[in-house]
């Protein structure tokens, strides 16, 4: 995920991943660590959410340059 659409990326936000044991694991930004491991994907981007950066909002247009 980024907090921008284009290339390159923001690379500033965690990451969701599907576990072949069922369930899923968030990593933290830029791969910092895992965040936990979780078994629904609301769960995931609730983990997700409360570790955005201080003032994230919507993905802008245009690159991590532009940000």
């Amino acid at each position: 995920m980024s907090r921008c659409t284009g290339f390159p990326s923001s690379h500033d936000v965690p990451l969701v991943y599907p576990l072949v044991k069922g369930g899923f694991q968030v990593s933290g930004a830029s791969d910092t660590g895992v965040l936990g491991e979780v078994a629904t994907v609301e769960e995931a981007f609730a983990l997700v959410a409360v570790n955005l950066p201080e003032g994230c909002g919507p993905a802008i247009i245009g690159t991590a340059n532009d940000l």
